[in-house]
């Protein structure tokens, strides 16, 4: 395997969103989005979206991943990053709260699995100010 990289760049059509890849041998292996929640009095706060090839966990993509996006919701102006996980996702939820990440609520039937049914959905948000 060689080296992987981070590509980062706005979305079309959208100043304070930003979408970012990652690439190993010249297949995108994991991407990620910041995406603003609305405007006006929620203005300060934007939604992470991150998703890793199971094939590539635990190597690194994941935490480069998140750290681009913080910084890019740092640089849209941001004050709040939030995110949702399934609360059996151990190993996504100990890195978001190693990176800052504080849970603020829990959602028993959040995600609905085609294979393992109702899933509980954990809030997650980190300030960014």
């Amino acid at each position: 395997m060689s080296a992987w990289l981070v590509a980062r760049g706005n979305k079309e059509g959208a100043d304070r969103e930003a979408y970012l890849c990652a690439v190993v041998d010249g297949h995108i292996v994991g991407t990620a989005d910041v995406d603003s929640i609305g405007e006006n009095k929620v203005g300060h706060r934007a939604v992470l979206g991150i998703a890793i090839d199971k094939d590539f966990c635990g190597i690194g993509i994941g935490r480069a991943l998140v750290a681009a996006c913080i910084e890019c919701a740092k640089a849209a102006g941001y004050s709040q990053l939030e995110l949702e996980v399934v609360s059996e996702n151990s190993n996504a939820i100990a890195l978001y709260k190693s990176m800052g990440f504080m849970e603020f609520g829990r959602n028993p039937r959040g995600f609905r699995s085609r294979y393992q049914g109702w899933q509980e959905l954990i809030s997650m948000r980190l300030e960014l100010d």
